[in-house]
Formats: structure tokens, sequence, C-alpha cells
């Protein structure tokens, strides 16, 4: 038997509503709960999910056993971040179809996209005592235990994954990927330039840096050395990125410059990044730099991630004698098809439109500036990193002047 449904002359509102009550009647009707949910499925995949889960809510008041389109409801749900709704009628459905071929996969994704890859990852090793070679649950095991910084244990099950499925290039590329990030050691070089309208000497600065990737986080050494106004100075830092939970991490930084010539006797600074779901982070902390006097300077920043795209917006506050200074920074990211090369803007305004690094960053008034980044992967064990600046700046005794930045670091991963 075939159903054919007509509108003419109908407007795309109209055809819309129409469609609904078409659902509707399906819903109502015996026999045609595929008809209902397929109708339903069109009118989410275009675009009109709230249509759809009207028509899928009548046909389960009227069936409410009707697995499929519970578990199309559910999956609309997670589509638009309601993620408990969408969990709950996953559950129902797998509580009577525990290996059901769409619920299952679903839900795992509504795990991940919620910052539960614990979750996530117990679904799939559950699953797998009964199917223990299934690709699919081995790949989304691997992939919960990544997000869960479980490298070791992820790329033994991609390598388990690849030894009866050579050719899968998904699982290829990840454990490809977690060899990478198993490289713990980074050591980098760095230099930069910066030129000035007013005819200065140009400014110099070089950095070497040795990262170790730890379970507990990060930790960073550099040493750096600026040579300004005829004058040269050295400091060395310690940068600390700690793990304190899943989606909780913290960063502290620790500085010390014996000449104190160019940059701050000694800094600290601290901050604690917060993960709120939906790709929103948020943090907050302060840098306290130590010239003739202390310097301290608060921040608070939220960070949105949209698909390959990264949207941050941060503020700095500085108190002294004469009140509280504010700038702000955007930055705007796109990361490239590997997941960690990126190309990137940020637009800085106000007295401290990047970091406070040295004694000539707290002689800035006010301050526009603009610079673009390039973040690449030469090979495995090589990367490079190019950012390109320029500012307009008001500084004790000059306004006006033009600011030009060129700054290229090279990291070697072992």
């Amino acid at each position: 038997m075939s159903v054919t449904i007509s509108f003419p002359f109908a407007s795309g509102s109209g055809i819309r509503l129409l469609l609904a009550a078409a659902i509707s009647c399906f819903a109502a009707a015996p026999g045609y709960s595929q008809d209902a949910v397929a109708a339903a499925r069109d009118l989410a995949t275009h675009g009109h999910r709230a249509e759809a889960l009207a028509a899928l809510d009548q046909r389960l008041e009227e069936r409410p056993t009707d697995s499929d389109a519970r578990v199309l409801r559910g999956v609309i749900l997670s589509w638009e971040g309601r993620y408990d709704e969408a969990r709950q009628d996953l559950q129902t459905v797998l509580a009577k179809s525990p290996d059901h071929g769409d619920a299952l996969p679903a839900l795992i994704h509504v795990e991940m996209w919620s910052d539960h890859p614990e979750r996530a990852e117990q679904l799939a090793r559950e699953a797998l005592r009964r199917h223990p070679d299934d690709p699919d649950l081995l790949l989304a095991q691997a992939r919960a235990l990544r997000a869960m910084k479980k490298n070791r244990e992820a790329l033994a099950t991609a390598k388990y994954l690849l030894r009866f499925d050579p050719g899968n290039r998904t699982a290829i590329d990840l454990a490809s990927g977690l060899a990478d990030s198993m490289r713990a050691w980074t050591a980098s070089i760095d230099h930069s330039s910066e030129w000035f309208s007013d005819g200065r000497t140009p400014w110099q600065e070089s950095q070497v840096q040795l990262s170790r990737q730890t379970a507990a986080g990060s930790v960073i050494t550099r040493f750096s050395r600026a040579d300004r106004f005829g004058s040269t100075s050295q400091q060395v830092e310690i940068d600390a990125y700690p793990h304190f939970r899943q989606g909780t991490y913290g960063y502290i930084n620790l500085g010390y410059s014996p000449d104190a010539e160019l940059y701050p006797h000694y800094r600290i600074g601290a901050d604690l990044n917060q993960s709120l779901g939906h790709g929103i982070e948020a943090s907050g902390g302060f840098r306290q730099l130590h010239f003739s006097g202390n310097v301290r300077i608060y921040t608070a920043a939220v960070t949105k991630y949209f698909g390959d795209w990264m949207f941050t917006g941060r503020t700095f506050l500085t108190p002294d004698i004469t009140g509280t200074s504010e700038s702000v920074q955007i930055q705007v990211r796109r990361y490239l098809a590997n997941g960690t090369d990126y190309w990137g803007l940020r637009y800085g305004h106000g007295s401290s439109p990047t970091e406070v690094s040295d004694v000539t960053d707290i002689a800035i008034l006010n301050s526009s500036s603009f610079s673009t980044q390039f973040y690449h992967t030469l090979s495995r064990y090589l990367i490079c990193q190019i950012n390109l600046g320029y500012s307009r700046e008001d500084r004790v005794g000059i306004s006006g002047l033009r600011h030009y930045l060129a700054d290229a670091s090279l990291f070697y991963r072992f």
C-alpha cells in the first residue's frame, strides 16, 4: 500500500505544518510506524527539529513501546544539546534491548558530547563483552579512552582493532595520532624581532624551552634572553598545567630574572580553568610581576568551541594608584584536518592587550593590536609556529607609535 500526499500552492511554513499533521496521522494509524519515523527524520535533518519532536511525542503517546520513534527522539534531543532527556530515551530502549544497533551508539555519542567519556567507555566496554570484535565498539572505546587521557589504553584498543581490520582508515589515523601524543618530551627554540615607526633599534628576544607531558599535566621550563635599548636581560620560568579532575585544570607560572634589567625580578601567575559543557570553558586568575614595585593583573576568559572553531574573549584588569585599567582581547582559531594544526587571528585593545612579560609592556598606556598565528605539523617530530603582529600604541613620552612583530618557533617532539 502506498500513500501520496499533495500540497498544492502551500508555502514553506504551510508545508511543514501539513507534514507534521501527516506524521500525526501516521503515528495514530496501525502499521505506519516506519512512515512516521521516516517523515520525522526528514523534518529533523532539514532543520525542523521542533516539528519532528512534536510528531514523535504524539507517536510515543499513542505507542510508547515504539523503539524506533524513541531512539530518533533521543538522537534529535542530543542534537539540541538536551542531553539528560536524550539519555533517558536511549536508556529506556537499551533496558529492553542492550545491543540495539541505533540506541547504543547514540547513547555513547551523548556521553561524549556531554563531557562524560568515562560513561561512554563503560557502555562500549560492557557491549564488547558480548561482541568482543565489533569494530565500531572498539573505535568508540578508543575515542573515549583518549578523551579520558588514557592514551596508552586507547592506543592498545586501536591496535587491537587494526589486527583484524587493517584497512580501517579511522583507526589508523587514531592510532597514529595517539602514538604522536605519547611523545612525552618537546624541545623548542623561538626568536622574535620587533620594529617601530620612530626608527629605534629593533628589539630581539630568543627563547629555548623544554616541556614534559606527565599524568598530572604538562610541565615546561623556559629560558629567555632579550636585547632592547642596548641592554640585555635573562629570565628563567617554569609553567605547569595540572589536571585536578575531568574538565578542571590549572595554570601556574613562576619566573625569575637575576639581573632584572628588562624582565621582572620575579613573576608569579595562576589560572583555574573549568569546562562548563556544550563546548564552553571559563577561566580566571592573576599575574604578579615585581619590577621596582609590584604590578598585579587579574584576568578572566571565556572560550567556546564550535566544530573546528575556537572563540575566546579575555579581559585584563590592572589596578594602580590612579584606578584600574581595563584591556580586552578577542581570539579566533580555526583548527585544520588533523585537529592540532590551526590558523588564528587576535585583536587586543587597552593598556595590556597581550600578556605582560617585561618592563617595556608596562610602559604602554593604550594600544590596539592585531596578530595572526599559524601552527603547522611538519612531520611526526617537527612542528613550526609563526606569529605576525601589528599594533598602534600610546607609550610614555610618545603617541601613535606603530609596532611590528615577527616571531617564529620550531618544536621537536621525542
